[in-house]
């Protein structure tokens, strides 16, 4: 089988319940055994939980170490994951950096202009504020309709903090 074709495997292959563990296993970092994985996911038994592990382990993303706990060997971007960047135990939408990018450079831009007493050029604030705005409304819809942080595969592990960053853990 080719690349392209393991890849066109997984991606068909983890989604629904597998993706939920797989996000776990991902949110986790560490490896977790199958009673921990059907606690933390609410799954009605072990061999539920045992079922989606060992189909992640079939597809080559994880691996069983000798005392039966399971970790990751390679991370997949599948489906909606593809939209988020994992930075230690984060995992941020990528519009969000847009965002956080375009705003502060309009900033940075109208700032020292005001300091230098210039002019104000009318198309660079438009131009930025457009980048600006389209980059936080693509974050807030993605995370409002549930696409953000894979609230209609995984219940329950997102929360919006006071600053709008979405943490995908539970806290």
């Amino acid at each position: 089988m080719s690349t392209v074709d393991a890849g066109i495997s997984r991606e068909s292959e983890i989604h629904g319940t597998t993706l939920r563990v797989y996000w776990h296993m991902l949110r986790a970092s560490k490896p977790i055994g199958v009673r921990e994985t059907q606690r933390a996911l609410s799954m009605s038994s072990p061999s539920t939980a045992l079922y989606h592990l060992e189909k992640l382990r079939e597809l080559g993303v994880a691996e069983k170490d000798a005392v039966g706990q399971y970790f990751l060997k390679e991370e997949v971007r599948v489906g909606t994951l593809k939209m988020f960047l994992k930075i230690g135990h984060l995992i941020l939408p990528r519009y969000l950096f847009y965002g956080i990018f375009l705003t502060t450079a309009l900033l940075v831009y109208v700032l020292q202009v005001a300091i230098q007493k210039g002019q104000i050029e009318l198309v660079g604030v438009v131009f930025g504020a457009i980048g600006s705005g389209i980059s936080w409304y693509e974050e807030r819809t993605r995370g409002m309709t549930g696409q953000s942080c894979l609230q209609l595969q995984v219940r329950g592990v997102t929360r919006l903090t006071p600053v709008g960053i979405w943490f995908c853990s539970k806290m």
